[in-house]
């Protein structure tokens, strides 16, 4: 072979070798990762975790789940307990939340499932529901909050049904959060005298029911109403036609006293009762 001819041999093999060369390390060595140019996936976004309460909610459910907090919430309140005061459990729902069966709301149905919850600790009789609308939230349909609020109430363990003449009324005031009155002389006498009035007369009788602010506004109309009806259903089985009886309830919307004390609530949580000329 002649010289020409190796030397062009030996460049072509040389052209050869470094075209494998840069395939195989050159060019790999510009790119990152050396072995292969595909990118693995990246990995999914961590979940974001979701802000638990001692007792919370769902939306649309009266299902109350108990997490991190509650014993010590639940200890809290059983510290709080004296020897004859109230727990008053408010339970909160949304406009729009639907109401469950055999309730007023989802607000009672929840209260109620956390009165049966503390029932093992605090006796039932002890423990009041009530409860209190809120405006919509669509942050709240999809994540877990707070739907319920507690507060003992101190009662007077004496407290009965009163009755005071006044100049143009009867007032009959009643023991808390109670829609019938205790039995009373002075009362069952008055109610007798009124409805012999009103069977030998032709005036009416004009009956408002009342409340303290303790509770809810929806709950305290609902209880001012039934005491409004108690009397009215007492004067009707004493003889009293119904077209005599004008009957109204005003809830916690007009206070004679302060709420602020105890007596200024016994002294609004009535039934005013006033006679209408012919």
């Amino acid at each position: 072979m002649s010289t020409p001819v190796k030397w062009l041999v030996m460049l072509l093999l040389w052209l050869f070798f470094s075209v494998i060369t840069f395939k195989a390390c050159v060019q790999d060595a510009c790119c990152d990762p050396c072995v292969s140019t595909t990118e693995e996936p990246a990995p999914p976004p961590a979940e974001t975790s979701m802000q638990r309460y001692p007792i919370d909610f769902k939306w649309g459910s009266a299902e109350a789940y108990t997490n991190e907090g509650y014993d010590s919430l639940r200890t809290q309140l059983l510290n709080a307990m004296g020897a004859d005061n109230q727990l008053i459990i408010t339970g909160k729902y949304y406009a729009s939340e639907a109401t469950p069966e055999g309730y007023s709301s989802m607000g009672i149905a929840r209260a109620e499932r956390v009165k049966a919850m503390l029932a093992e600790f605090i006796p039932a009789d002890r423990i009041i529901t009530t409860d209190l609308r809120l405006n919509d939230n669509d942050e709240a349909r999809n994540a877990y909050f707070e739907a319920v609020d507690f507060k003992w109430q101190e009662v007077d363990a004496e407290e009965e049904t009163e009755v005071v003449e006044l100049e143009d009324q009867i007032i009959i005031r009643f023991p808390f959060s109670s829609a019938t009155k205790d039995p009373d002389p002075r009362v069952d006498q008055y109610l007798d005298q009124l409805a012999a009035r009103l069977k030998q007369t032709s005036e009416r009788v004009e009956i408002v029911g009342h409340t303290d602010n303790v509770g809810s506004e929806a709950m305290n109309m609902r209880l001012s109403e039934r005491r409004a009806k108690y009397i009215r259903d007492i004067l009707r089985r004493k003889g009293v036609s119904g077209d005599r009886i004008i009957l109204d309830w005003k809830g916690e919307s007009e206070p004679r006293s302060s709420n602020e004390t105890e007596e200024g609530r016994h002294n609004n949580r009535r039934v005013e009762l006033r006679i209408i000329g012919n």
